[in-house]
């Protein structure tokens, strides 16, 4: 048998005459093994012409016989098995690499050597041979869609399947995407952190190992009873999933959040009953009540006031529910925590960065909440100004303008919202102002107690009158200095008015400076003698002793010992007063920013929606009470 007869005893076999082929009716197989007639076009292929030369000179080594013309072609059918192309898809506009996998068919084995063409839609690129089986080639960029994929020989008619390769639009990398997951995966961190301590066997207590008192039975039963609305949770969730009434995502968060709850009411219980407090801790120092927190769940609140647990528990930093909360800027959660009744005037432990540690204002404000840091600012000024009255260090009540007699949804937004920064930086103030006031007072005490134990009673009298009289003066300057400046900022409040006092001091500055060179000119000799004059008052001023002007104390060593404990009271009440201020500072920055205003409001809000659910809660549950005693 000739080499041609040989060729079509192979071609015959597989199905298929050379007269077929040589009509361009070329058939071929897909990856799914159904035979699909392939059409070649017309068109020239951007191939390789040395590869071409190639391949067409290996098949003459092969076939010496065949002659390749215009009208009938030699070449076989299908020697080449492609079973896998990686990856499936590339990007359309790069260069990419992509992995043809296959094999030769048993009676053309030698055609291995041979260098084939990957035919990639309307190109063709040298296939570059990386073992037995399996060819790389670099395919170019291409617009967007499927295209045909097949090896070939000269680049037009296919020896392997014809399989269809993908070109697909790449993906643009969105940064808010990439943001929201990261959220996504520290949420999830700090549900895995809450999960733990609750479920955790090491931080569970053994409560049938212990005797209990009626007391404790008696408040557990009562938290049992106004948290009964947990089990019903339950059924409401299996009826809400039972016809696809709630997304999936949805329904998965609810359950992880009704199983959370229920725990949480199992371990509070087990600390009611054995009368331990939240001393349960994690490897980073927080524990159930700052996570939760921090996690916005307002409603562990509720469970934590009922049970008479401290919502201003710290953990291993100082920082209580209220500081995480600010700090990540969860406004609800401040909102319930403040009408719980948690502290907003309470201080962080001190740091080297942080000496005199930090309010949770101020941690609102490190990380860009501004309307939320003058919110607590005013409340700590409040409540730091009620702890001294109290205390009996502060006379009267300070007057909070928390309504008004007009319509504050009549008025236009922008107008509400500087209503209620105004209303908030005068009782800011006012709080600061007599909360430095005592301060002040009882710098007095201190010093008047120290000099009567120190000094003799008759210098002690004129020393202690010399004090109230400085004492007075201060207080007299800063009265009027607060009436000058309330007087100027009337004055300035127009525009017109601003503009005719600036021409006005103008042109008095130029009166003021003409008149000036006349003087200086006609009278430098006085001028030289009063600046000797001033020269030798000041280092006669310099040379003298500190203190009150002509009032010393004698004993050394006496006012050494006083000047210890004034040293250490001096520097606490200087942290103190630091904090007065900048909590002022931070109430007067809203009025430089609409989006603090804007802020302050919706929290005013809130802390007021948030009052009317706990007196909503209330009322329930004292009803509940009254329907069980009867």
């Amino acid at each position: 048998m000739n080499p041609n007869e040989h060729i079509n005893h192979n071609v015959s076999g597989n199905g298929v005459s050379l007269d077929t082929l040589g009509n361009g009716g070329l058939q071929s197989q897909d990856s799914f093994g159904m035979w699909v007639n392939h059409i070649m076009s017309d068109s020239p292929c951007s191939v390789d012409e040395s590869a071409v030369e190639s391949s067409v000179s290996s098949i003459h080594e092969s076939y010496p016989s065949l002659v390749v013309d215009d009208k009938q072609t030699a070449l076989p059918e299908q020697v080449f098995n492609l079973t896998d192309v990686s990856p499936a898809w590339v990007p359309s506009t790069e260069n990419s690499k992509i992995l043809v996998t296959g094999f030769f068919l048993k009676d053309h084995p030698h055609l291995s050597k041979s260098n084939l063409l990957c035919v990639c839609g309307d190109v063709s690129i040298p296939a570059e041979c990386v073992q037995a089986g399996v060819y790389r080639c670099w395919v170019p960029p291409h617009s967007p869609g499927f295209v045909n994929l097949y090896l070939s020989f000269d680049g037009h008619k296919p020896i392997s399947q014809v399989v269809n390769f993908e070109y697909r639009t790449p993906i643009l990398h969105d940064p808010a995407a990439s943001m929201e997951a990261n959220d996504n995966w520290d949420k999830f961190q700090f549900q895995m952190r809450l999960a733990y301590l609750l479920f955790n066997k090491e931080n569970s207590l053994d409560v049938f190992s212990c005797t209990v008192s009626p007391n404790r039975l008696k408040e557990a039963r009562n938290f049992a009873t106004r948290t009964s609305f947990i089990s019903s949770s339950w059924q409401y969730l299996m009826k809400s999933t039972q016809y696809n009434r709630i997304p999936y995502t949805q329904a998965k968060e609810d359950l992880f959040g009704i199983s959370i709850r229920s725990r949480l009411k199992e371990w509070i219980l087990e600390r009611i009953i054995l009368g331990c407090k939240t001393n349960a801790y994690d490897e980073q120092g927080q524990s159930v009540i700052h996570l939760c927190a921090i996690l916005d769940y307002t409603w562990a609140v509720s469970l934590f006031s009922w049970s008479g647990l401290s919502l201003d528990f710290r953990d291993k930093f100082g920082w209580t529910a209220l500081h995480w909360a600010a700090y990540y800027g969860r406004e609800k959660m401040v909102a319930t925590l403040l009408s719980a009744g948690a502290k907003p005037n309470l201080v962080t432990d001190p740091t080297p960065q942080n000496p005199a540690g930090q309010h949770a204002s101020d941690l609102a404000y490190m990380n860009g909440y501004d309307g939320l840091a003058g919110y607590l600012s005013e409340k700590a000024l409040v409540e730091q100004f009620n702890d001294m009255s109290l205390a009996g260090n502060i006379s009267g009540q300070l007057e909070t303008s928390t309504t008004d007699q007009a319509d504050p949804e009549n008025l236009p937004e922008d107008q509400r919202y500087l209503k209620d920064t105004l209303a908030a930086y005068r009782t800011a103030a006012e709080a600061a102002a007599r909360i430095q006031a005592a301060f002040r007072e009882h710098s007095l005490k201190l010093q008047t107690e120290t000099i009567e134990l120190l000094t003799p009673e008759a210098e002690a009298r004129k020393i202690v009158a010399a004090m109230k009289i400085q004492h007075a003066f201060r207080n007299f300057e800063s009265r009027k200095m607060m009436k000058a400046a309330a007087r100027i900022q009337y004055t300035f409040r127009t525009w017109k008015i601003r503009r005719e006092f600036l021409n006005m001091r103008q042109q008095a500055i130029k009166i003021q400076a003409a008149f000036r060179c006349f003087q200086v000119r006609k009278h430098y000799r006085k001028i030289l003698w009063s600046v000797g004059v001033v020269e030798k008052a000041l280092l006669r001023w310099r040379l003298k002793r500190k203190g009150l002007r002509g009032l010393h104390v004698n004993t050394a060593d006496q006012k050494q010992e006083g000047d210890g404990e004034e040293e250490f009271f001096r520097i606490g009440r200087k942290q103190a007063e630091e904090r007065v201020e900048r909590s002022v500072v931070r109430v007067q920055a809203m009025f430089r920013s609409k989006k603090a205003q804007q802020d302050y409001s919706r929290m005013k809000v809130a802390l007021n929606q948030a009052n009317l659910d706990r007196e909503y809660e209330e009322f329930f549950h004292t009803e509940d009470n009254m329907e069980i005693n009867t």
